[in-house]
C-alpha cells in the first residue's frame, strides 16, 4: 500500500480529505464501548515490518498513541485500544 492509501490524502485543489485504511480503522476503533460490557480492541499487523513502513509510522504516530494525519487532524486511540505486531522473525 502507498502512504496515501494507508493514512489518507488531502486534495490540494479542493482541500477535501479522503481517509486511508489506517485512519478509517482508528476512527472505527475509537467508537464508544458499552460500559456495562467492557472490551479491548486491537489492530493486528501481520507480516514483516519494512524499514520504510516503520519510519512512516514513527513520523505520524507518537508514544501517546496519537495518529497525526497529513491534514493536521489528530486521532488518539482510546485506552481500550491497542496495536499488536506479529512478525515471522524477531530480527524485524
Amino acid at each position: 500500500m502507498t502512504v496515501d492509501e494507508l493514512y489518507g490524502v488531502l486534495n490540494p485543489a479542493t482541500r477535501d480529505w479522503t481517509d486511508g485504511l489506517l485512519s478509517k480503522i482508528f476512527r472505527d476503533m475509537n467508537s464508544p464501548i458499552d460500559e456495562k460490557k467492557p472490551e479491548r480492541r486491537y489492530i493486528l499487523y501481520d507480516g514483516d515490518v519494512d524499514a520504510l513502513w516503520v519510519e512512516n509510522m514513527n513520523s505520524v504516530m507518537d508514544d501517546n498513541k496519537i495518529l497525526t494525519l497529513p491534514n493536521g487532524e489528530r486521532i488518539r486511540l482510546e485506552p481500550y485500544c491497542a496495536m499488536l505486531y506479529e512478525v515471522f522473525d524477531l530480527q524485524y
